[in-house]
Protein backbone atom coordinates (compact mmCIF):
# COMPACT_ATOMS: atom_id res chain seq x y z
CA UNK A 1 0.00 0.00 0.00
CA UNK A 2 2.74 2.13 0.85
CA UNK A 3 4.65 2.37 -2.06
CA UNK A 4 1.02 3.06 -4.20
CA UNK A 5 0.94 5.94 -2.24
CA UNK A 6 4.10 7.57 -2.71
CA UNK A 7 4.23 7.48 -6.35
CA UNK A 8 4.06 11.11 -8.17
CA UNK A 9 0.91 11.75 -9.03
CA UNK A 10 -0.47 14.76 -11.14
CA UNK A 11 -1.73 16.09 -7.78
CA UNK A 12 1.69 16.31 -6.21
CA UNK A 13 3.35 18.26 -9.04
CA UNK A 14 0.36 20.67 -9.16
CA UNK A 15 0.65 21.80 -5.44
CA UNK A 16 4.46 21.88 -5.45
CA UNK A 17 4.34 24.04 -8.86
CA UNK A 18 1.83 26.50 -7.13
CA UNK A 19 4.03 26.73 -3.43
CA UNK A 20 6.75 27.70 -6.03
CA UNK A 21 4.38 30.48 -7.62
CA UNK A 22 3.51 31.36 -4.30
CA UNK A 23 7.20 32.04 -3.18
CA UNK A 24 7.61 33.98 -5.82
CA UNK A 25 4.46 36.40 -5.10
CA UNK A 26 3.09 35.58 -8.74
CA UNK A 27 -0.23 34.03 -7.95
CA UNK A 28 -3.64 36.24 -8.36
CA UNK A 29 -6.93 35.42 -6.78
CA UNK A 30 -8.73 34.11 -9.89
CA UNK A 31 -5.57 31.13 -9.95
CA UNK A 32 -6.18 30.22 -6.35
CA UNK A 33 -10.32 29.93 -6.79
CA UNK A 34 -9.09 27.85 -9.94
CA UNK A 35 -7.00 25.86 -8.02
CA UNK A 36 -9.48 24.94 -5.34
CA UNK A 37 -11.96 24.02 -7.69
CA UNK A 38 -9.11 21.72 -9.77
CA UNK A 39 -7.98 19.57 -6.57
CA UNK A 40 -11.74 17.89 -5.53
CA UNK A 41 -9.89 14.64 -5.04
CA UNK A 42 -6.57 15.46 -3.27
CA UNK A 43 -5.83 13.29 -0.01
CA UNK A 44 -3.63 14.22 2.79
CA UNK A 45 -0.47 12.01 1.07
CA UNK A 46 -0.48 14.62 -1.74
CA UNK A 47 0.11 17.31 0.37
CA UNK A 48 3.11 15.67 1.90
CA UNK A 49 4.64 14.16 -1.55
CA UNK A 50 4.25 18.02 -2.74
CA UNK A 51 6.82 19.21 -0.06
CA UNK A 52 8.94 16.45 -0.07
CA UNK A 53 9.34 17.22 -3.60
CA UNK A 54 9.85 21.43 -2.84
CA UNK A 55 12.17 20.62 -0.35
CA UNK A 56 14.45 18.35 -2.89
CA UNK A 57 15.10 21.26 -5.02
CA UNK A 58 16.13 24.04 -2.10
CA UNK A 59 16.82 23.72 1.49
CA UNK A 60 14.76 24.51 4.39
CA UNK A 61 14.46 28.02 4.56
CA UNK A 62 12.06 30.67 5.80
CA UNK A 63 10.85 31.53 2.72
CA UNK A 64 10.17 28.22 1.79
CA UNK A 65 7.92 27.54 4.96
CA UNK A 66 6.68 30.90 4.28
CA UNK A 67 5.25 29.41 0.80
CA UNK A 68 3.88 25.83 2.29
CA UNK A 69 1.73 27.98 4.93
CA UNK A 70 0.28 29.89 1.96
CA UNK A 71 -0.47 26.64 0.00
CA UNK A 72 -2.12 25.58 2.97
CA UNK A 73 -3.89 27.94 3.63
CA UNK A 74 -5.34 27.94 0.59
CA UNK A 75 -6.39 24.70 1.18
CA UNK A 76 -7.49 24.98 4.78
CA UNK A 77 -11.11 24.51 4.63
CA UNK A 78 -10.56 21.77 2.08
CA UNK A 79 -8.34 19.29 4.75
CA UNK A 80 -10.44 20.57 7.41
CA UNK A 81 -13.38 19.19 6.06
CA UNK A 82 -12.01 15.91 5.01
CA UNK A 83 -13.13 12.82 7.21
CA UNK A 84 -11.44 12.48 9.97
CA UNK A 85 -10.34 8.50 10.90
CA UNK A 86 -11.16 7.24 14.37
CA UNK A 87 -8.73 6.78 16.72
CA UNK A 88 -8.43 3.96 19.27
CA UNK A 89 -8.68 4.95 22.59
CA UNK A 90 -5.18 4.81 24.38
CA UNK A 91 -3.25 4.24 20.88
CA UNK A 92 -0.05 6.95 20.16
CA UNK A 93 -1.87 8.80 17.53
CA UNK A 94 -5.29 9.31 20.35
CA UNK A 95 -2.30 10.42 22.59
CA UNK A 96 -1.24 12.80 20.38
CA UNK A 97 -4.41 14.40 19.65
CA UNK A 98 -4.89 14.51 23.46
CA UNK A 99 -1.72 16.42 23.85
CA UNK A 100 -2.63 18.70 20.98
CA UNK A 101 -6.11 19.13 22.84
CA UNK A 102 -4.24 20.03 26.25
CA UNK A 103 -1.50 22.75 23.85
CA UNK A 104 -5.11 24.04 22.38
CA UNK A 105 -6.64 24.87 26.09
CA UNK A 106 -3.09 26.18 27.15
CA UNK A 107 -2.81 28.91 24.45
CA UNK A 108 -6.61 30.27 25.07
CA UNK A 109 -5.63 30.65 28.51
CA UNK A 110 -2.49 32.67 27.51
CA UNK A 111 -5.32 35.10 25.91
CA UNK A 112 -6.89 36.79 28.84
CA UNK A 113 -3.08 37.66 30.31
CA UNK A 114 -1.88 39.14 26.78
CA UNK A 115 -5.21 41.29 26.44
CA UNK A 116 -4.42 42.23 29.88
CA UNK A 117 -1.09 43.25 29.29
CA UNK A 118 -2.09 45.71 26.47
CA UNK A 119 -3.90 48.63 29.08
CA UNK A 120 -1.98 51.48 29.16
CA UNK A 121 -1.40 51.07 32.58
CA UNK A 122 2.10 49.72 33.61
CA UNK A 123 2.47 46.57 34.07
CA UNK A 124 2.12 45.49 37.47
CA UNK A 125 4.27 42.80 38.90
CA UNK A 126 1.99 40.54 39.31
CA UNK A 127 0.99 40.00 36.09
CA UNK A 128 4.63 39.68 34.93
CA UNK A 129 4.62 36.79 36.99
CA UNK A 130 1.62 34.77 35.47
CA UNK A 131 2.95 35.47 32.24
CA UNK A 132 6.04 33.66 33.35
CA UNK A 133 4.37 31.34 34.44
CA UNK A 134 1.86 30.49 31.83
CA UNK A 135 4.98 30.70 29.42
CA UNK A 136 6.82 28.48 31.55
CA UNK A 137 4.45 25.56 30.96
CA UNK A 138 3.72 26.75 27.72
CA UNK A 139 7.53 25.49 27.22
CA UNK A 140 6.44 22.38 28.14
CA UNK A 141 5.63 21.23 24.86
CA UNK A 142 9.25 20.66 23.54
CA UNK A 143 8.59 16.69 24.97
CA UNK A 144 5.73 16.51 22.48
CA UNK A 145 8.25 17.77 19.59
CA UNK A 146 10.95 15.12 21.22
CA UNK A 147 8.68 12.84 20.41
CA UNK A 148 7.88 13.38 17.29
CA UNK A 149 11.66 14.40 16.40
CA UNK A 150 12.80 10.65 18.30
CA UNK A 151 9.63 8.52 17.76
CA UNK A 152 7.62 9.46 15.20
CA UNK A 153 10.20 11.35 12.30
CA UNK A 154 12.76 8.02 12.62
CA UNK A 155 9.32 5.75 11.76
CA UNK A 156 8.36 7.56 9.16
CA UNK A 157 11.39 8.21 7.36
CA UNK A 158 12.34 4.33 6.86
CA UNK A 159 8.45 3.99 5.71
CA UNK A 160 8.00 6.74 3.40
CA UNK A 161 10.06 7.98 0.85
CA UNK A 162 8.62 11.57 0.54
CA UNK A 163 9.49 12.10 4.22
CA UNK A 164 11.39 15.26 3.76
CA UNK A 165 8.40 17.28 4.72
CA UNK A 166 9.34 16.05 8.10
CA UNK A 167 12.54 18.45 7.89
CA UNK A 168 10.04 21.37 7.68
CA UNK A 169 7.60 20.59 10.73
CA UNK A 170 11.19 20.28 12.79
CA UNK A 171 11.97 23.30 11.65
CA UNK A 172 8.79 24.82 12.76
CA UNK A 173 9.42 22.90 16.23
CA UNK A 174 12.53 24.97 16.58
CA UNK A 175 10.85 28.31 15.91
CA UNK A 176 8.13 27.33 18.81
CA UNK A 177 11.57 27.17 20.98
CA UNK A 178 13.05 29.94 20.03
CA UNK A 179 9.76 32.20 20.39
CA UNK A 180 9.25 31.33 23.48
CA UNK A 181 13.12 31.69 24.79
CA UNK A 182 13.11 34.89 23.61
CA UNK A 183 9.60 35.75 25.43
CA UNK A 184 11.12 34.64 28.39
CA UNK A 185 14.17 36.70 27.90
CA UNK A 186 11.84 39.09 27.25
CA UNK A 187 10.82 39.80 31.39
CA UNK A 188 14.39 39.24 32.37
CA UNK A 189 15.52 43.08 30.92
CA UNK A 190 14.90 46.01 32.31
CA UNK A 191 13.15 47.81 29.57
CA UNK A 192 9.89 46.36 28.85
CA UNK A 193 9.01 45.70 24.96
CA UNK A 194 5.64 45.34 24.42
CA UNK A 195 5.86 45.40 20.77
CA UNK A 196 8.53 42.86 20.42
CA UNK A 197 5.97 40.65 22.86
CA UNK A 198 3.68 41.18 20.95
CA UNK A 199 5.06 40.23 17.70
CA UNK A 200 6.41 37.11 19.28
CA UNK A 201 2.96 35.94 21.27
CA UNK A 202 1.33 36.26 17.67
CA UNK A 203 4.33 34.06 15.68
CA UNK A 204 3.99 31.37 18.58
CA UNK A 205 0.21 31.41 18.72
CA UNK A 206 0.45 30.98 14.73
CA UNK A 207 3.17 27.94 14.64
CA UNK A 208 1.92 26.05 17.55
CA UNK A 209 -2.15 25.96 15.96
CA UNK A 210 0.30 25.30 12.12
CA UNK A 211 1.98 22.17 13.74
CA UNK A 212 -1.25 21.03 15.33
CA UNK A 213 -3.05 21.34 12.12
CA UNK A 214 -0.35 19.65 10.12
CA UNK A 215 0.15 16.31 12.95
CA UNK A 216 -3.86 15.80 13.10
CA UNK A 217 -4.98 16.79 9.08
CA UNK A 218 -2.38 15.63 7.12
CA UNK A 219 0.21 13.61 8.73
CA UNK A 220 -2.29 11.31 10.77
CA UNK A 221 -5.08 10.38 8.26
CA UNK A 222 -1.60 9.67 5.54
CA UNK A 223 -0.72 7.44 8.48
CA UNK A 224 -3.44 5.45 9.25
CA UNK A 225 -4.27 5.45 5.55
CA UNK A 226 -1.19 3.66 5.27
CA UNK A 227 -1.66 1.29 7.80
CA UNK A 228 0.94 2.11 10.10
CA UNK A 229 -1.11 2.94 13.33
CA UNK A 230 -0.68 -0.44 14.42
CA UNK A 231 3.02 -0.53 14.51
CA UNK A 232 3.24 3.38 16.24
CA UNK A 233 1.60 1.49 19.39
CA UNK A 234 4.41 -0.95 19.54
CA UNK A 235 6.48 2.28 19.92
CA UNK A 236 4.90 3.38 23.26
CA UNK A 237 7.67 2.33 25.94
CA UNK A 238 9.95 4.66 23.52
CA UNK A 239 7.54 7.29 23.65
CA UNK A 240 6.92 6.73 27.59
CA UNK A 241 10.76 7.49 28.08
CA UNK A 242 10.08 11.05 26.72
CA UNK A 243 6.86 11.70 27.95
CA UNK A 244 3.86 13.66 26.60
CA UNK A 245 3.62 17.34 27.39
CA UNK A 246 0.21 17.40 29.18
CA UNK A 247 -0.93 14.08 28.76
CA UNK A 248 0.19 11.16 30.57
CA UNK A 249 2.56 8.43 28.16
CA UNK A 250 0.79 5.18 28.48
CA UNK A 251 2.42 1.78 27.25
CA UNK A 252 0.31 -0.29 25.13
CA UNK A 253 1.18 -3.17 27.91
CA UNK A 254 1.21 -1.58 30.88
CA UNK A 255 3.09 -4.75 32.15
CA UNK A 256 5.69 -4.41 29.63
CA UNK A 257 9.33 -4.79 30.88
CA UNK A 258 12.31 -1.97 29.64
CA UNK A 259 14.36 -3.45 26.81
CA UNK A 260 17.16 -4.96 27.73
CA UNK A 261 19.98 -5.95 25.53
CA UNK A 262 20.89 -8.88 23.92
CA UNK A 263 24.27 -9.67 25.61
CA UNK A 264 26.73 -12.46 24.45
CA UNK A 265 28.16 -13.82 27.40
CA UNK A 266 31.35 -14.37 25.41
CA UNK A 267 34.74 -12.30 25.60
CA UNK A 268 35.91 -9.73 23.51
CA UNK A 269 39.92 -10.36 23.77
CA UNK A 270 41.01 -6.38 23.01
CA UNK A 271 45.15 -5.14 23.08
CA UNK A 272 45.15 -4.06 26.16
CA UNK A 273 42.83 -6.08 28.40
CA UNK A 274 39.49 -8.83 28.04
CA UNK A 275 36.23 -8.02 28.75
CA UNK A 276 32.74 -9.55 28.57
CA UNK A 277 30.23 -8.15 26.41
CA UNK A 278 27.87 -6.71 29.44
CA UNK A 279 31.12 -5.12 30.63
CA UNK A 280 31.53 -3.10 27.86
CA UNK A 281 27.58 -1.70 27.82
CA UNK A 282 28.17 -1.01 32.00
CA UNK A 283 31.53 0.81 30.87
CA UNK A 284 29.92 3.09 27.99
CA UNK A 285 26.72 3.23 30.16
CA UNK A 286 28.30 4.47 33.42
CA UNK A 287 30.61 7.30 31.17
CA UNK A 288 29.60 10.87 32.68
CA UNK A 289 29.04 11.50 28.54
CA UNK A 290 26.18 10.80 26.23
CA UNK A 291 28.00 8.77 23.40
CA UNK A 292 26.49 8.58 19.78
CA UNK A 293 28.33 6.28 17.04
CA UNK A 294 27.22 7.25 13.38
CA UNK A 295 29.39 4.47 10.75
CA UNK A 296 30.86 5.22 7.73
CA UNK A 297 27.67 5.32 5.48
CA UNK A 298 26.69 8.01 8.02
CA UNK A 299 23.99 5.66 9.53
CA UNK A 300 23.17 5.72 13.77
CA UNK A 301 24.32 2.59 15.04
CA UNK A 302 24.66 2.63 18.82
CA UNK A 303 24.34 5.53 21.59
CA UNK A 304 24.82 4.74 25.23
CA UNK A 305 22.42 5.22 28.06
CA UNK A 306 24.34 7.16 31.15
CA UNK A 307 22.44 7.85 33.84
CA UNK A 308 21.50 11.34 32.89
CA UNK A 309 21.37 12.60 28.95
CA UNK A 310 21.75 15.88 27.85
CA UNK A 311 19.93 15.68 24.15
CA UNK A 312 16.83 12.56 23.86
CA UNK A 313 17.75 9.41 22.33
CA UNK A 314 15.19 6.87 21.65
CA UNK A 315 15.76 2.83 19.77
CA UNK A 316 14.20 4.58 16.61
CA UNK A 317 17.12 6.59 16.33
CA UNK A 318 19.40 2.72 15.53
CA UNK A 319 19.03 3.01 11.41
CA UNK A 320 18.52 6.60 10.90
CA UNK A 321 20.86 8.64 8.75
CA UNK A 322 22.71 11.25 10.74
CA UNK A 323 21.69 14.22 8.74
CA UNK A 324 17.47 12.81 9.71
CA UNK A 325 18.61 13.68 13.43
CA UNK A 326 19.09 17.24 13.26
CA UNK A 327 16.98 20.27 12.34
CA UNK A 328 17.37 21.38 9.02
CA UNK A 329 19.41 24.74 9.73
CA UNK A 330 22.04 22.68 11.18
CA UNK A 331 22.46 19.82 9.12
CA UNK A 332 24.60 21.22 6.72
CA UNK A 333 27.44 21.59 9.59
CA UNK A 334 26.86 17.96 10.28
CA UNK A 335 27.47 17.55 6.32
CA UNK A 336 30.70 19.38 6.71
CA UNK A 337 32.14 17.89 9.34
CA UNK A 338 31.73 14.44 7.93
CA UNK A 339 32.75 15.00 4.68
CA UNK A 340 36.22 17.19 6.10
CA UNK A 341 35.96 13.59 8.89
CA UNK A 342 35.87 11.26 5.20
CA UNK A 343 38.43 13.08 3.23
CA UNK A 344 41.09 13.20 5.95
CA UNK A 345 41.06 16.87 6.13
CA UNK A 346 39.94 16.86 9.93
CA UNK A 347 39.80 14.40 13.09
CA UNK A 348 37.79 16.39 15.75
CA UNK A 349 35.31 19.22 15.63
CA UNK A 350 33.77 21.07 19.16
CA UNK A 351 31.20 23.08 20.21
CA UNK A 352 30.07 24.25 23.46
CA UNK A 353 26.45 26.02 24.35
CA UNK A 354 24.40 26.61 27.17
CA UNK A 355 21.24 24.10 27.19
CA UNK A 356 18.64 24.82 29.71
CA UNK A 357 20.04 23.95 32.86
CA UNK A 358 23.62 22.97 31.44
CA UNK A 359 26.76 24.25 29.67
CA UNK A 360 27.20 21.50 27.06
CA UNK A 361 30.31 20.40 25.39
CA UNK A 362 30.12 18.61 22.16
CA UNK A 363 32.70 17.04 20.48
CA UNK A 364 32.85 15.02 17.03
CA UNK A 365 36.15 12.42 16.53
CA UNK A 366 36.48 10.67 13.01
CA UNK A 367 37.36 6.74 13.55
CA UNK A 368 39.38 5.09 11.46
CA UNK A 369 41.16 2.04 11.57
CA UNK A 370 44.87 1.02 11.78
CA UNK A 371 45.27 1.97 8.09
CA UNK A 372 43.79 4.94 8.35
CA UNK A 373 40.33 4.27 6.55
CA UNK A 374 37.23 6.06 7.72
CA UNK A 375 35.04 3.68 9.78
CA UNK A 376 32.56 6.35 11.07
CA UNK A 377 31.91 9.58 13.58
CA UNK A 378 31.75 9.48 17.43
CA UNK A 379 29.63 12.26 18.86
CA UNK A 380 30.61 12.73 22.92
CA UNK A 381 28.81 15.03 24.92
CA UNK A 382 29.09 16.37 27.84
CA UNK A 383 27.47 19.26 30.62
CA UNK A 384 30.64 20.67 32.17
CA UNK A 385 29.23 23.04 34.12
CA UNK A 386 30.57 21.77 37.36
CA UNK A 387 33.41 21.29 35.56
CA UNK A 388 33.89 24.87 34.49
CA UNK A 389 33.68 26.20 38.03
CA UNK A 390 35.82 24.45 39.73
CA UNK A 391 38.69 26.76 41.49
CA UNK A 392 42.24 26.14 43.29
CA UNK A 393 42.33 22.02 44.11
CA UNK A 394 40.83 19.45 45.87
CA UNK A 395 43.49 16.44 46.94
CA UNK A 396 41.17 14.98 50.01
CA UNK A 397 38.32 12.91 49.29
CA UNK A 398 35.18 14.82 50.41
CA UNK A 399 32.27 12.75 49.88
CA UNK A 400 29.31 14.81 49.23
CA UNK A 401 26.35 13.54 50.46
CA UNK A 402 23.58 12.70 47.54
Amino acid sequence: MSEQLHKPNHNTLILSDFTSKLIKGKVGREEVIAIQEKLTDAVPMDFIAAVDHLVQQQSVTDELKMGINKMLNVFYTYLSQLKQPQLKSGSFLDQLVNDNSEIVQLMESLKPLIKEIQKPDHPTVELFEALKQKLKTIAGVDRHYQVMENVLFPFLENKWPDHRCLQVLWSVHDDVRKEIRELQQLFEVNTWDLKRFNQLTGDLFFNLKTIIFREEKILLPAIIEAGFANELDNMMPEVAEIGWSFVEAKNKDENIEPQKANLDQGFVNFATGRLSAEQIELIYNHLPVDITFVDEQDTVRYFSTPKKRTFTRTNAVIGRKVQNCHPPESVWMVEEILDAFKKGEQDDASFWVPFKDQFVYIQYFAMRDGEGNYRGTIEVTQDVKEIRNLEGERRLLNWEKK
